[in-house]
């Protein structure tokens, strides 16, 4: 029996990593599989034994509060690599702890394969990048201009396509969706989408419900829908609201929602991504600590290095998708853009007919089935 060990630190690693599990059993149904994961990944059959996906954060400095439990974790992660001997590492996003554990599997002559790999090719810089390709056996690329960006540089990359165009299905069609969940298909729907990291939720889930309410005031027969990352959130969502304002909130339904929506309001992270490839416009907002969002400006200058923030927008090399960032992500500007969108048709069809350029540039479906074959071979 081959032992694959898979580390995924976040919700959205643990739901790649499921997938791609999933491809891999089809292929193998002998595997064994254990490391780190979430529900999901848990519900897949995988061995479980560490969980840090409510430690998720962007930025270093939200990071600290989570420094030492994050790096006890990797310490053990090592420890259990050790002991296990696995004939694989599979890492999937999470550069923070994924990165160090390549490093360590790389020194006991474990084989790595990283899917979702690190944005150095984006975000990063040449040093970073080098790392990546001294430390990993495999990297899957999930973008055309990473895999070049790795090949380049000499690492072994692959590009199948994006896999999120095999996993971005909603169950229902649109009118199903609304009916079930407000009882009519009339009326725009706006879903607001806070995200699952715990900084995310509570930085961002008030100025989103504060934007609900301003919308609701100009646009009453507005309905607003919350897809939930877990029953937690719809506890966090009542305490903030009262019965004049109170969206559904629901928990494992993300892509329905999205799917029978007029507008996303979005933190940023893969779900802009996601709703763009539904065709849904969506609104991009997010807010870093000011040290945090310094640093990156200043000192990293990403700001210099990228025209945009959000996944769509730089794809397609144009501002589709309205950008909220810091002092810009206030419930008023959001509210305006919502609006704005719901109110001009012309406006909604030139961003439906960019998000059809978009999905051709993600390659074509059967991606994850394609990189479980590469892994395997």
């Amino acid at each position: 029996m081959r032992k694959v060990m898979i580390s995924a630190g976040e919700v959205s690693g643990d739901i790649h990593g499921t997938h791609l599990v999933r491809e891999l059993k089809k292929l193998d149904p002998d595997i064994y599989f254990f490391g780190m994961g979430s529900e999901n990944l848990l519900a897949e059959g995988v061995n479980v034994k560490f969980d840090i996906s409510r430690r998720g954060t962007i930025g270093i400095f939200e990071a600290l509060p989570n420094a030492v439990p994050i790096y006890l974790t990797y310490i053990n992660l090592v420890d259990i690599m050790k002991k296990e001997k696995p004939d694989l590492l599979i890492l999937v996003d999470s550069q923070g702890v994924n990165m160090p554990l390549a490093r360590a599997a790389k020194k006991l002559g474990i084989k790595t394969v990283y899917y979702i790999a690190p944005q150095e090719w984006l975000w990063g810089t040449p040093a970073g990048v080098k790392r990546v390709v001294e430390n990993i056996d495999l990297i899957i690329s999930i973008f055309e201009e990473e895999h070049k960006t790795y090949q380049q540089a000499g690492g072994k990359s692959v590009y199948f396509g994006h896999p999120l165009l095999d996993i971005v299905k909603p169950a229902q069609v649109r009118e199903e969706t609304r009916r079930n969940l407000f009882g009519s298909e009339e009326g725009p729907v706006i879903s607001l989408c806070p995200g699952s990291r715990t900084q995310e939720i509570k930085k961002l889930l008030p100025i989103l419900l504060e934007a609900g309410k301003l919308i609701k005031k100009y646009l009453p027969e507005a309905k607003f829908v919350i897809p939930a990352p877990s029953t937690s959130m719809i506890q966090r969502v009542h305490e903030r609201t009262s019965d004049d304002f109170r969206p559904r909130a629901v928990v494992g339904r993300t892509y329905d929602i999205l799917a029978a929506s007029d507008v996303a309001v979005c933190t940023s992270g893969t779900i802009n991504l996601e709703a763009s490839i539904l065709g849904i416009p969506n609104i991009m907002t997010y807010k870093l600590s000011l040290l945090t969002f310094l640093l990156g400006k200043y000192v990293l200058k990403i700001g210099d290095k990228l025209p945009f923030f959000s996944m769509p927008n730089l794809l397609l090399e144009e501002r589709i998708v309205p950008e909220l960032v810091m002092k810009d992500a206030t419930p008023k500007a959001i509210a305006e853009e919502a609006l704005a969108i719901i109110n001009q048709a012309d406006r909604q069809k030139s961003i439906k007919e960019a998000f059809e350029r978009l999905r051709g540039k993600l390659g074509e479906p059967g991606v994850i089935s394609r990189a479980a074959k590469a892994i395997l071979s």
